[in-house]
């Protein structure tokens, strides 16, 4: 399972591909045939996956509500990840996160895999919305979370809460109405 977009290609982490970054990141470049980027995996995604790979082996249906790798589309490269940090909650509530390496950012990459990583999240009836946090002081994230049609929520200190709804459109839309 992967999802295509223009520019990019999201791939949801296995537990294969967990045990794989976390043991060997570099074994992950050789199959992938890419160039190596000291950078990625960074510390956060490192710091989850255990966690996310203990979750996989108890269910296998976690696959696609944990980190996604985002890659340009030929595959010559790692843009980053996006991905979240869990199934839904009983109000059918995710949280998303991203990343962008260094070298890739303020080219879009993070607005377009959140747009689609939604899309896909959207696609399973269980979610209800998605929600997100960010530091106040990191204005690109919060122009992503914005252009993608999150809102503000809140705050906690520094950090700033968003949250976009799942809005199907009313049967007046639908085709032949």
């Amino acid at each position: 399972m992967s999802i295509y977009t223009e520019r990019l290609r999201l791939i949801p982490v296995s537990l294969e591909l967990a045990q794989t970054l976390m043991k060997n990141p570099l074994a992950f470049y050789y199959k992938y045939q890419l160039p190596w980027n000291k950078n990625w995996p960074h510390y956060g995604l490192k710091a989850v996956m255990p966690i996310y790979a203990e979750r996989l082996e108890q269910d296998e249906e976690e696959l696609g509500f944990g980190p996604w790798v985002i890659m340009d589309a030929s595959g010559k490269r790692v843009i980053g990840d996006v991905g979240f940090k869990g199934r839904p909650t009983d109000n059918g509530i995710i949280e998303i996160g991203y990343h962008i390496v260094h070298s890739e950012r303020n080219a879009g990459y993070a607005s377009e895999a959140v747009n689609h990583l939604c899309t896909w999240a959207f696609s399973h009836p269980e979610v209800k919305s998605v929600e997100a946090e960010c530091d106040r002081k990191n204005i690109a994230s919060q122009k992503v979370l914005i252009n993608n049609g999150f809102s503000h929520t809140g705050k906690n200190g520094d950090i700033l809460r968003f949250k976009k709804v799942h809005n199907p459109k009313p049967d007046c839309y639908k085709e032949g109405l």
